[in-house]
């Protein structure tokens, strides 16, 4: 099954299978583009050497995501108790995503978490206002969100203390071929991760690239050095299993990026994962298990600050991530064009105009363009759940209408042209993703259940 991965990513790369894809007469998802490179110039200090685990390394790691995984998923259930407990109705659902906005907005503050994927505070009452606005009283979800803060410490402190409880007991990773997927799992430890083959396939690229320059992996699984990409794997699909809100993890889908590729030079993204990056270089929430796979770290690092290139920047959808982003977007590109400098982004956010940071775009000195807005039934998104869902359920139509903005320096704007026809295909290409239901409402009842601790309305957004 490992040596079938590898025939499957050399398959993926083959020249006549892009060429096919681009005709439209192969049904072969292409989930990554290795087409796309960058001078060292353009990701600066962010681009740095990866030490490469060792076996023992790479065990650990996975072990304490395996630990993570249950403390977060702990967590999850006391905010759902929580909440309900807080909401003055008797429907016991609470609001969809509140772990996740919460989770995002403490990502913000340098002191926000107290572990990985664990927040240590409520960011500005964040969660407290979510509670407030589905039911609860602003007594009810101030008291709440506060015992929620201390749930996550108190899950924090048993992770900390328990990072060697079961490594003991793995003494190896199982991975198993499952018809169209593979299964990774530590030892006899419930529960597993799995991924597409195809999706491992890029993984393995990646990871040669970025930990071993280059350098091929052996297809014996038994391996030391195989083994060890294989507990990398395991760590970080454990992660972004523990994240959850694949919905903030989506990205935009291959037809659109070929575009701006061609047209606009695009060659890195401000906002990915290794899972549904689509260009080898990107940056990345989880730089401890995502830098072996090529992420240059947070975009919202210090050390990520290119004076030139052409970026794509999807963040997440929640409005104090997208207004930080745009405020870091409108400092770079006043110092490169301070520098004389070509520096070029392409933004893809909701259409929330009532946003601090939709007003921060409509306003910047940088804006080449009126920005275009689809339609949300109109267009869709590659899931977040892509790498582990079949090929033809990797798209998804989009939850909101959305705004494409195209911001760039005055050098940028010569060498990357903007016209109408490159607006155009955007659009047009980006609804070639809408996946196989029509609308959020039949999205939602085939991924959702009716009953328990999410519900299937709108997220509300907050005016920041």
């Amino acid at each position: 099954a490992l040596v079938g991965a590898s025939r499957t990513s050399r398959v993926e790369l083959s020249k006549s299978n892009k060429d096919r894809a681009r005709s439209g007469t192969d049904a072969r998802p292409r989930i990554w583009d290795p087409r796309a490179k960058v001078s060292s110039e353009v990701c600066g200090a962010a681009r740095a050497t990866v030490t490469q685990l060792t076996l023992a390394d790479a065990r650990r790691a996975a072990v304490d995501e395996y630990n993570l995984h249950k403390q977060v998923k702990r967590t999850r259930s006391e905010l759902a108790r929580i909440a309900a407990c807080a909401q003055s109705s008797d429907t016991g659902q609470t609001p969809l995503l509140l772990y996740e906005r919460w989770l995002a907005r403490a990502s913000l503050a340098s002191d926000g978490l107290t572990a990985p994927l664990l927040p240590n505070i409520d960011p500005e009452g964040g969660l407290a206002k979510d509670l407030a606005r589905h039911g609860a009283s602003v007594d009810a979800s101030t008291r709440a969100a506060s015992e929620a803060v201390s749930k996550s410490r108190e899950a924090a402190a048993r992770w900390r203390s328990r990072r060697d409880a079961v490594e003991n007991d793995v003494v190896d990773i199982a991975v198993q071929e499952r018809g169209a997927f593979i299964t990774l799992q530590l030892g006899t430890l419930k529960p597993y991760v799995k991924i597409t083959k195809m999706h491992l396939g890029k993984l393995r690229a990646l990871y040669c690239r970025a930990s071993r320059r280059g350098k091929p992996l052996p297809d014996d699984s038994s391996s030391s050095e195989y083994k060890t990409f294989a507990f990398c794997v395991f760590a970080l699909l454990t992660r972004y299993d523990s994240l959850g809100g694949a919905g903030y993890q989506a990205a935009l889908g291959e037809h659109a990026f070929d575009v701006l590729y061609e047209k606009l030079g695009v060659c890195v993204e401000c906002f990915a994962s290794p899972l549904n990056c689509r260009y080898g270089t990107f940056c990345s929430q989880f730089e401890d298990v995502d830098a072996h796979f090529g992420s240059l770290g947070s975009f919202f690092s210090n050390a990520f600050a290119p004076i030139e290139g052409s970026f794509e920047m999807n963040p997440p959808f929640v409005p104090e991530t997208m207004l930080l982003a745009v405020e870091k977007l409108e400092r770079l590109l006043r110092h490169a064009e301070k520098e004389n400098k070509a520096l070029s982004f392409v933004v893809i956010v909701p259409a929330w105009s009532d946003c601090r940071y939709w007003r921060a775009l409509e306003q910047s000195a940088f804006l080449r363009c009126e920005r275009d807005i689809v339609n949300a039934e109109d267009h869709g998104f590659c899931d977040g759940s892509q790498h582990s869902r079949p090929s033809h359920e990797r798209h998804r139509v989009s939850s909101y209408d959305t705004g494409v903005w195209y911001l760039q320096t005055s050098m940028a704007a010569k060498k990357w042209v903007v016209n109408d026809q490159v607006r155009r295909l955007v659009c047009e290409t980006m609804k070639k993703a809408r996946g196989s239901v029509k609308n959020v409402k039949e999205l939602e009842k085939r991924y959702r259940p009716e009953k328990g601790a999410t519900t299937a309305h709108p997220i509300k957004k907050t005016k920041l």
